[in-house]
């Protein structure tokens, strides 16, 4: 089972627990699983401001995810149409990176395979084994290829690469705002669990028929 699927499994059955549960502290429960749902379910209406906030970032990570998928498809539909590419089959994340920063596939000058023997040679000026076989390694197949048609093009890539990766950052940040809104809610729901929780003790004066006062306390709950 992977980790999403952990985290799933685990606050599907806590929001089934909590559906019946009722004791205070059980039900600040709920504000772990969705931020104000416990605060509300104890009459509390900061959960509110909990909810929108939830609400408001998980439209602003769809948002964010989505304008990154949709660079990432704009910069794969701009190479195919401008880096003269070989096989989409050939095509992984690794290769889609290594356009961005060269001009080519190939051993001319600017070329990702010439990179690759300029590196050996530098790396390695004595020792031919090393450095042969560094360059298996690291060299891209016959099958692999592209070939920006003008260095422009290459950079309009590498801009949309770049912006589909600031948009993903910005996703990434809302997703932690989001654990740490429920965080927050889950101890904001504590806090009100606690209050309510706690026994309302009031002290009054009563007279008997002989005149003599006592000091009473009414405890409620």
């Amino acid at each position: 089972m992977t980790f999403k699927k952990t985290i799933f499994t685990v606050l599907l059955l806590i929001s089934i627990a909590c559906l019946f549960a009722q004791p205070p502290i059980v039900r600040a429960l709920r504000s772990a699983v969705i931020p104000g749902w416990g605060e509300l379910s104890m009459g509390n209406n900061s959960g509110y401001v909990f909810l929108a906030a939830e609400a408001t970032l998980w439209a602003s990570l769809l948002y964010f995810q989505n304008e990154s998928d949709l660079l990432i498809r704009k910069s794969h539909q701009f190479a195919f149409n401008n880096a003269n590419l070989g096989s989409k089959d050939s095509i992984d994340d690794r290769i889609w990176f290594l356009m961005s920063r060269h001009n080519s596939s190939g051993f001319d000058v600017g070329g990702y395979n010439h990179t690759v023997l300029m590196q050996a040679m530098e790396m390695f000026p004595y020792n031919a084994d090393r450095r042969d076989e560094y360059i298996r390694e690291n060299i891209l197949p016959e099958g692999v290829h592209w070939n920006w048609e003008t260095r422009e093009n290459r950079r309009v890539y590498q801009h949309l690469i770049r912006d589909s990766g600031h948009f993903d950052d910005y996703a990434k940040l809302v997703g932690g705002v989001i654990i740490v809104n429920h965080v927050i809610s889950f101890m904001n729901a504590l806090r009100v669990a606690n209050r309510s929780n706690k026994r309302e003790i009031d002290f009054f004066t009563a007279v008997d028929r002989d005149n003599t006062r006592w000091v009473c306390m009414r405890v409620g709950f």
